[in-house]
């Protein structure tokens, strides 16, 4: 198994197969607290092998830079099975958030496990700017 993608985005999409990501980012800048980022989305490609056929599960966890969660965690399962003319199985997962609330400034991990194991972190940042809105 390859986690091809695995972004924070301001949306994504799945059409005939394809991935499509609008804006992906990894800091938001704002100019109060608590800040709101109103919709985006967690994009993953998976890419599964012959032998990783069978059922997994997901689970995608919020964390602030202290390892504490910030949001429920979130749990999905996906069932791979590999035609028999490839050699391998690419899966689409979005998750979309919304009305995603920081009170602080400081780091956040996005931690992706799959069968109780970390294979992915995205990385985001939330920076407290000067100025007037």
């Amino acid at each position: 198994m390859n986690i091809q993608i695995a972004v924070l985005c301001d949306s994504a999409v799945e059409y005939q197969n394809r991935l499509c990501i609008l804006g992906t980012f990894d800091t938001i800048r704002t100019h109060q607290l608590p800040a709101t980022k109103p919709q985006c989305s967690i994009a993953l490609q998976i890419l599964w092998n012959k032998t990783e056929e069978g059922s997994h599960t997901l689970k995608t966890r919020f964390m602030d830079e202290d390892g504490n969660p910030t949001l429920e965690a979130v749990n999905s399962s996906v069932k791979v099975s590999v035609p028999p003319t490839s050699s391998f199985l690419t899966t689409n997962h979005i998750l979309n958030i919304q009305q995603l609330k920081f009170v602080r400034t400081g780091n956040y991990l996005i931690v992706i496990d799959i069968d109780g194991n970390m294979k992915a972190e995205i990385q985001l940042q939330v920076l407290q700017i000067e100025g007037k809105n």
